[in-house]
């Protein structure tokens, strides 16, 4: 049996060797979907590697900021001792000598020195009638007393500095304790 009509194909090349229009479409349409899912891959992996370098940004620029800290606190560390000779040495200067140069010029050295940590945002912690706090401070002794609360700095023996909220150095304090209850 023999059909004269024909089926057409597609896929066949048609009249002049070209495809028939539907076949191209199609093909284009292929490609375009193609080429789009790469663009969009494309622009995906951009984002993640933007977002990676902007990630990178921050996590540089925090760990440069830490490790500035640590050194500032290192070096300041070591300045403390200094800064606790100086005391000691205008504490037990005589009374008689306080207005010679010498002494005068040590207490503006020491005023100096004060400022210059406190603009490096240096400060003293632990003073006297302070509540005790073990993050700042380091007791050192108790002392009975009944005229302050318990845990309250009775007496600083070393001065603590912290470096914002980083303890340089905790102070080193006596703490009041509560008289132990008497027994009947």
């Amino acid at each position: 049996m023999q059909n004269n009509e024909h089926i057409q194909d597609d896929t066949v090349p048609r009249q002049g060797g070209y495809p028939a229009n539907g076949t191209i479409l199609s093909q284009t349409e292929e490609q375009l979907a193609e080429e789009q899912r790469k663009a969009d891959e494309y622009l995906d992996l951009l984002r993640r590697s933007q977002a990676d370098f902007i990630n990178y940004k921050r996590r540089a620029s925090q760990e440069q900021g830490e490790a500035r800290i640590v050194g500032q606190a290192e070096v300041l560390t070591q300045l403390l001792p200094v800064l606790d000779d100086l005391g000691r040495a205008l504490r037990s200067a005589p009374p008689e000598l306080s207005t010679t140069p010498w002494v005068q010029g040590l207490i503006l050295v020491s005023k100096r020195l004060i400022t210059t940590l406190e603009q490096l945002d240096v400060r003293q912690i632990g003073k006297p009638g302070d509540p005790f706090d073990p993050r700042w401070h380091e007791a050192v002794t108790l002392e009975t007393r009944s005229d302050v609360p318990e845990g309250t700095i009775l007496t600083v023996t070393q001065p603590g500095y912290a470096l914002g909220e980083r303890v340089l150095r905790p102070a080193q304090v006596i703490v009041s304790s509560t008289p132990p209850a008497t027994q009947i």
